[in-house]
């Protein structure tokens, strides 16, 4: 069979040599990445052991060419790449053909170690696939690990990449505000940062630990709770003063209600008092007395409740005014509801009470009549008509604001005849 040092030169045997090259590479690249998994002695002896023979092998191969002496006078070869280049071409294939196989054996391990063991790069581009941003460092700010993000994060803050881990967190806290143990960042894109930092221990050593997150929803929504509880606060605020405003008006209008009531009684008895004194044939005295005695029972609170506040307080306000010498005329249907009966008795009290004060009248015609929704009353004196504007005070004036209070309206005329217009809503 042909030996190898005289196909050499041969298409044959430049394939050998360039198949060795080949098998050189391929181990070339199977010793880095077997070094790149630190954790497997195995595969780093193996793929050390495959680097030696291939370049042993190829170094033979190459000093070998020069046995023909095609380049000049031979020159004197080891024993061993006398014996390669002596033997057949088989011998020379063959060898070559193991390595090859060695070296696709050795390739499928690695592959299948990095398939189910992650490595450095593997871990790296993880970490930068991760959607929060993630940093470990020494306690003295050295970075050992950092992602795309963090460092992007950094770069926004500082302008300049996450090389210092310190640096990054005093510029977070510059920038941010803490909720709990938490910094928000707000960044000129509008999102809301929220960054962590803790300690962990890894074999002893410890390393700091920083994490972001995109919070920009969370921010919002604790955001606007925020300003919905400063609203609470402040409607609260404003209910208590209107709850203070409400007592006081509390306390004013039963205070008002206790002298218009004083002022009723006090004026009915006097101007009882004044008829009965005027007309003595017409006046009942013993009523008089029984009505005085209740006036006093009444300013010492120890009476019933004045006459207006009663059912029907029309009736008692008729009855009353004719104890002063005026006869009320009533016409049309009496409304039904009591406050409005009771406003409309407290009216024809002060209009009879000024028929017999002011203009020495003896008459007052009501006159009761629906309109939409609301009830309208005339109450027309008999007698002098004034002689000077009409100046609305004590009984008008309280009169007017009970009127109006009720969502009721109260005009006052003297044009021809002395006359007060009630609108009122049938409450």
């Amino acid at each position: 069979m042909t030996p190898f040092t005289d196909i050499v030169f041969s298409t044959g045997g430049v394939v050998l040599s360039i198949t060795g090259l080949l098998i050189l590479l391929g181990q070339i690249y199977l010793t880095f990445s077997a070094f790149l998994v630190k954790k497997s002695l195995t595969l780093r002896f193996l793929a050390v052991s495959q680097f030696v023979l291939g370049a042993v092998w190829f170094c033979l191969l190459l000093d070998g060419s020069f046995a023909p002496g095609y380049f000049g006078r031979p020159r004197d070869f080891l024993p061993l790449t006398e014996f390669l280049h002596r033997s057949p071409w088989v011998v020379v294939a063959g060898i070559e053909a193991v390595l090859a196989v060695l070296l696709t054996l050795s390739l499928i391990a690695v592959y299948r170690y990095r398939r189910k063991n992650l490595s450095q790069s593997a871990i790296k581009e993880t970490v930068d696939m991760l959607p929060v941003g993630l940093c470990f460092s020494k306690e003295d700010g050295t970075v050992v690990l950092k992602n795309l993000l963090a460092d992007s994060l950094c770069y926004e803050l500082t302008g300049s990449p996450l090389n210092d881990a310190k640096l990054f967190w005093e510029s977070i806290e510059k920038e941010g505000e803490y909720r709990d143990t938490s910094v928000i960042v707000l960044l000129k894109t509008g999102k809301a940062m929220i960054c962590q930092k803790n300690t962990i221990t890894v074999g002893g050593v410890p390393y700091d630990q920083f994490i972001a997150f995109d919070g920009t929803g969370q921010y919002q929504i604790t955001s606007e709770l925020r300003e919905k509880n400063q609203k609470l606060l402040e409607i609260q605020a404003r209910m208590k003063a209107f709850g203070e405003m409400t007592a006081r008006l509390a306390m004013t209008e039963e205070i008002l209600r206790a002298r218009v009531s004083v002022h009723d009684e006090m004026g009915h008895l006097l101007l009882s008092g004044k008829y009965c004194l005027d007309h003595p044939e017409e006046s009942d005295r013993k009523k008089l007395l029984e009505m005085e005695r209740y006036t006093h029972l009444f300013l010492m609170q120890e009476g019933e409740e004045p006459n207006d506040a009663l059912p029907n307080s029309i009736e008692s306000a008729v009855s009353a005014s004719r104890e002063i010498g005026v006869t009320v005329s009533v016409s049309g249907v009496l409304p039904a509801g009591r406050t409005v009966c009771s406003l409309i008795g407290r009216a024809i009290r002060e209009c009879a009470a000024n028929t017999a004060k002011h203009a020495s009248g003896d008459r007052l015609d009501v006159k009761i009549s629906r309109e939409a929704e609301n009830i309208r009353v005339l109450l027309t004196g008999s007698g002098e008509l004034p002689t000077k504007p009409i100046r609305e005070s004590g009984g008008l004036l309280n009169l007017r604001r009970s009127i109006e209070s009720a969502g009721g309206t109260m005009t006052v005329t003297a044009d021809p005849r002395f006359t007060i217009d009630l609108v009122l809503p049938e409450i």
